[in-house]
């Protein structure tokens, strides 16, 4: 039994200063730009997704310092709505550019460390509140193997150093899990739990229907009397997606909420891979294919091409995604649903083709990584990293760890089973599969992270059940 909270308080603490350590260590090796082999310079922690969330956030945070209604900030919304934002708060808050004047390829150095801080900070704070809610319903001693797993468990931990936008992705689950786990069900708590159902979509555009299995679970799990209280997380839900909504029509005139990530990531990580297997062609000819498909799509709709790229050379061998860049945002909502369809066209047409990739990438985003920001700040890129024998050593060890955390999950739920607990396994069900089917067929391991905050569960019923048998024995 724990008398008082200063068992957690440490144990968080520790968790805490062990992150803000290892910030310290990868900004100290990490925090600098180097030159690709193709002589181009990059930030080796800051690039690609993360790399577009910080400038972004720089732009927003430029056009602010300028007098720009918020509400007409950024740019076009093609992926997270967040984390350009948090960014842009940053920046703005301390004053900070993010890139070198002369240079805008070169990111300035010697930035960051207040905002890595503050993500760990976030993320440790909403595991100390999870605590304090969970203890009250569950087994204290589950509660705190709970948390420890989230304290410490490497593969979350390494994100909290990272400009990766999985760290507060966490936060904002585990804070809704805590909501969700509460004793008392205001309509208040209900409202807030709308919004957080947002902020998590807002993080990553695939949550928007996360709304869907919670809702199932309280149907579940409510009484019928207090269904009236799913008004108040609507509004919550809603009230907040309105922000977006009102963002999008302010700046680009058009009223929209899904992302273009979310309508052409299918055909650029999924039909682009199956395509190129299937007819032996380069990811390069593929592209072309798709922006004749494209210009023809131009042509047909009397589509203005507005060239922001003058490098571009509009030919047979111009991809569908220059395409893409050279028409104004209007006409790329219009451009990424033709896109959607024609993703869709492709599954018709070769089914097999797509299940046999998606069955495997199924499997293969289950093996836990926690090396993964390793080799996101030693490598150009995962492709150049899954070619190298770096790659081939860390295997073994990755196939030995996941199945040791499955196996104490497994065990943790047949624990549930046992007790009769119900309730936790209907919402880690419908949880980790949400978290799991969405993502499966892309194969990155990093996108099965979130799959992992709900895990935690299983395992801290696992740990609690050996430790008492342990001590029943002695």
């Amino acid at each position: 039994m724990i008398k008082n909270n200063k068992t957690i308080l440490s144990i968080i603490l520790l968790g805490f200063i062990l992150s803000v350590a290892l910030t310290v260590n990868n900004l100290k090796k990490y925090d600098k730009n180097i030159l690709s082999d193709e002589g181009l310079t990059y930030h080796q922690m800051i690039k690609f997704d993360a790399y577009r969330y910080a400038t972004h956030g720089n732009d927003i945070k430029n056009q602010l310092k300028d007098g720009v209604n918020f509400f007409k900030t950024g740019r076009e919304h093609y992926t997270k709505y967040l984390p350009p934002r948090i960014m842009a708060a940053y920046y703005y808050f301390f004053d900070i550019e993010l890139v070198d004047d002369i240079d805008e390829r070169k990111v300035n150095t010697g930035i960051h460390f207040p905002y890595l801080v503050m993500q760990s900070l976030v993320y440790y704070l909403s595991v100390f509140f999870l605590y304090l809610v969970i203890s009250k319903t569950f087994n204290q001693r589950v509660s705190l193997f709970i948390s420890i797993f989230l304290c410490y468990e490497p593969t979350i931990f390494q994100y909290h150093s990272s400009f990766w936008s999985e760290s507060l992705f966490f936060s904002f689950q585990i804070l809704l899990i805590a909501l969700i786990f509460k004793k008392k069900h205001s309509h208040l708590n209900f409202f807030i739990i709308g919004i957080f159902l947002t902020l998590l979509s807002f993080q990553k555009e695939y949550a928007i229907f996360y709304i869907i299995p919670i809702i199932v679970f309280f149907l579940v799990t409510l009484d019928k009397s207090k269904y009236q209280k799913f008004i108040f997380l609507l509004i919550g839900f809603f009230l907040t997606q309105s922000c977006l909504l009102y963002n999008n029509y302010q700046r680009s005139g058009e009223l929209y909420i899904m992302t273009a990530d979310s309508k052409i990531n299918l055909h650029i990580d999924l039909v682009k891979k199956v395509i190129k297997q299937k007819f032996n062609i380069s990811g390069k000819k593929f592209d072309a294919i798709e922006g004749i498909a494209a210009r023809d799509w131009i042509k047909k709709n009397s589509v203005y091409l507005i060239i922001n790229d003058n490098t571009v050379k509009f030919d047979n061998n111009t991809s569908f995604m220059d395409y893409r860049s050279n028409i104004s945002e209007k006409d790329k909502i219009k451009f990424d649903n033709f896109i959607r369809n024609r993703s869709l066209k492709y599954f018709y047409d070769y089914p097999l083709d797509f299940i046999k990739f998606v069955i495997k990438s199924s499997l293969h985003i289950t093996l836990l990584n926690p090396f993964h920001i390793y080799s996101d700040n030693n490598f150009t890129s995962g492709e150049d990293y899954y070619l190298t024998s770096t790659h081939d050593k860390l295997v073994p060890y990755r196939i030995i760890y996941t199945l040791f955390i499955y196996l104490i999950c497994l065990y943790g739920i047949i624990l549930l089973i046992r007790k009769k607990e119900y309730n936790i396994l209907l919402y880690l069900f419908l949880s980790i599969s949400y978290f799991y089917f969405l993502v499966s067929w892309h194969g990155n391991t990093r996108y099965f992270t979130p799959v992992i905050i709900y895990l935690s569960f299983l395992f801290g019923y696992s740990l609690d059940n050996f430790f008492t048998s342990k001590k029943t024995v002695n």
